[in-house]
């Protein structure tokens, strides 16, 4: 099995909400981008979506969902720690 662990995890808050998720996997990632995203989805979260499932079938690697999910979230005005 492909490991899809990222390395250091991701905690992202939601400016509208306050509500902050840590994101350690690329399958958390997925889960929110697919469920607690804000109702406007730009390129960005499209793309992110694409890598995540790559990653998850093993066709990407790990690193490159990271990046796509971290510019979704800057182009949803997320905060990122």
């Amino acid at each position: 099995m492909r490991r899809t662990n990222w390395t250091s995890p991701l905690r992202v808050e939601d400016p509208e909400t306050g509500i902050i998720r840590t994101v350690k996997t690329v399958r958390q990632a997925k889960t929110v981008l697919d469920r607690f995203w804000p109702a406007y989805h730009g390129s960005q979260h499209h793309r992110a979506e694409q890598a995540c499932e790559d990653a998850l079938k093993g066709k990407s690697d790990p690193t490159e969902a990271r990046r796509a999910f971290i510019a979704a979230a800057v182009e949803a005005h997320f905060h990122i720690q």
